[in-house]
């Protein structure tokens, strides 16, 4: 009875109306390519089905300096199946915009994916799709009726995760972290350097 009332303690201290999250504790997922564009730094610490629509905001600046193009050749999302938050659907559109920081603005691609638990959920796009230095790979769970699949993210706060219930206004994660979204892409034709945002949010 203590544990019960202790889990429904700190769900109501993550939860709210307009975001909720449950924290889990699971092993650092593996990345072994230093190409993937990645903010997060690996661990999964949240769970989290608030928000129609998850996403980052991918700026290649972030790694590579003066570069405004990016060829995307792959897109990759982690979710996570809580038995106490059982999903009502497992398809999930996976959409790539161009878009600054504010907001996405127009989509360069829609694939509809079905999400498994714990494990790396991927898009491999056989024709690599081109977007500008600033683009957004998101989720969109229109097809549920209550945010589902949950997604993965880390416990590092970040400035590159946002999350929107009418595609117009768009929250930050912000200090919760960044979600576990990555992409395979390359910019101007040559690769990403080694060391990538998740790995210095990692380091400090």
């Amino acid at each position: 009875m203590r544990l019960a009332t202790a889990i429904l303690v700190v769900l109501s201290l993550v939860a709210s109306a307009d975001q909720v999250q449950v924290p889990v504790n699971s092993d650092p997922i593996q990345r072994t390519d230093a190409d993937w564009l990645v903010y997060d730094d690996g661990t999964a610490a949240w769970l989290t089905w608030g928000g129609v629509y998850r996403g980052v905001w991918f700026n290649t600046g972030s790694f590579v300096s003066g570069t405004n193009t990016a060829l995307i050749e792959e897109s990759e999302f982690w979710f996570f199946h809580h038995s106490m938050y059982p999903w009502d659907t497992s398809d999930v559109y996976i959409e790539i915009w161009d878009g600054d920081a504010t907001q996405p603005l127009t989509q360069l691609d829609q694939t509809l994916v079905t999400a498994v638990h714990f494990a790396p959920v991927g898009t491999v796009y056989s024709t690599p799709v081109g977007a500008g230095g600033n683009f957004w790979v998101l989720a969109n769970t229109e097809m549920s009726s209550g945010g589902w699949p949950a997604v993965l993210g880390d416990s590092t706060p970040g400035t590159h995760s946002f999350y929107s219930d009418d595609f117009v206004a768009w929250e930050p994660w912000g200090e919760m972290g960044d979600y576990l979204i990555s992409v395979l892409a390359t910019a101007s034709g040559s690769s990403f350097e080694d060391i990538t945002w998740g790995l210095l949010k990692a380091t400090f």
